[in-house]
């Protein structure tokens, strides 16, 4: 289990009211977006802009739905109660042991039958143990679904208490996905050291409290209030060479998490790397 230490928040409390440009082009896009489809595609599908230094706050309400779950994505607009709903995704168990979620976009139309057709993304996990996973496009016709990110997880030792390390791996540019063959993924590529245009990010690791006998992260964001396994933080390296924390997820309450993350990620991207979190046989 992780534990929540005090927070960290210097050098990213900028107060960004004397900024209306990025305030006004970035913080509130999606309130303007959330009745307006295509809009609403771009956004998440778009990177956050590399100046905005500040994260997109979200929440993630995890809901019982029959024998499936559904996974809501909101984001925070100008305080806890403007929540703006921007994805959802249900998870589901293919007949050959494969879990996956289904991503959309939750308009008044949505479909309450969610599928392949109907989805605009799907994660899939590659292995029946759930170590690796693939997120492919489903906004487009294509046969050969275009592969927008990968994340592999470290082989975990059933019963260990160590916290879980993984990798993720995403294009340096999301105008173009280049096509894989058939059978092939992003994960292949990397390791078969093809991946010159990829990005690989990595997650931070917990130190030992030996007073507590627990591993602990600094979480930045105060709404995270419990300790957790799922508790991370994404860091990549930026032009300095120095890490940068670009995502913070965390369980806030037994079926309510926050989402926090900047650039490069894109929204889509952050949700689907974290619902990998919630991949896993040994621990809850």
């Amino acid at each position: 289990m992780t534990q929540i230490e005090s927070k960290t928040i210097e050098n990213l409390t900028d107060d960004d009211d004397d900024d209306d440009e990025l305030n006004s082009s970035n913080k509130i896009i999606p309130t303007a977006y959330k009745s307006n489809q295509s809009d609403l595609k771009n956004f998440i599908n778009k990177s956050i802009p590399k100046q905005y230094e500040n994260f997109i706050q979200c929440h993630i309400k995890r809901e019982k739905d029959g024998f499936s779950t559904i996974y809501c994505l909101y984001y925070i607009g100008q305080n806890e109660n403007d929540l703006i709903l921007l994805l959802k995704a249900r998870k589901h168990v293919t007949i050959g042991g494969h879990s996956e979620f289904l991503l959309e976009i939750p308009l008044e139309n949505s479909s309450t039958n969610l599928n392949d057709e109907t989805s605009i993304a799907k994660l899939k996990s590659i292995k029946i143990l759930q170590h690796e996973y693939v997120l492919y496009d489903y906004q487009n016709n294509q046969e050969n679904k275009p592969q927008i990110l990968a994340i592999i997880y470290d082989e975990h030792k059933f019963g260990s208490k160590e916290p879980r390390k993984f990798t993720v791996l995403l294009h340096n540019t999301k105008e173009d996905l280049r096509q894989f063959k058939e059978n092939e993924t992003i994960i292949d590529e990397w390791r078969a050291g093809r991946s010159n245009d990829l990005i690989e990010i990595k997650n931070k690791i917990p130190t030992y409290n030996q007073e507590f006998q627990v591993y602990s992260l600094p979480m930045l964001n105060n709404h995270i209030k419990e300790g957790s396994h799922k508790n991370f933080q994404l860091i990549y390296l930026n032009e300095h060479n120095e890490e940068d924390i670009i995502m913070e997820f965390g369980r806030i309450n037994e079926n309510r998490f926050s989402l926090d993350y900047r650039y490069p990620l894109t929204t889509i991207e952050a949700f689907s790397i974290a619902l990998s979190s919630f991949h896993n046989r040994f621990r809850t």
